[in-house]
């Protein structure tokens, strides 16, 4: 397998695809892919694929940048990005 950090997934109702790797024959190369599981996993799985492709074609370089703040801390004084909310803080994750 190509990488024991994280798993990323995707759950839409009661269907659910994983990403799945497997070797290409070359050193540290692998390809990856996804398993569906559920009435409608092959479409859940496809999704994941184009995830997967958009990421490879668009941010394979791209370095996330992570700030974190009080949770108090007004909306207009964060940067845009995806937000984690946690009890005290809020984590905004961005990508350039």
């Amino acid at each position: 397998m190509a990488s024991s950090i994280g798993l990323p997934a995707l759950v839409d109702g009661g269907s659910s695809a994983y990403r799945t790797t497997r070797a290409t024959g070359q050193e540290d190369c692998y390809e990856l892919g996804a398993n569906g599981h559920g009435p409608d996993g092959q479409n859940v799985a496809e999704r994941l694929v184009e995830e997967i492709q958009a990421w490879n074609n668009r941010h394979r370089g791209d370095r996330a940048h992570v700030e974190v703040y009080l949770a108090g801390t007004p909306d207009d004084r964060r940067p845009a990005g995806r937000v984690i909310a946690r009890p005290h803080t809020r984590v905004t994750i961005s990508r350039p």
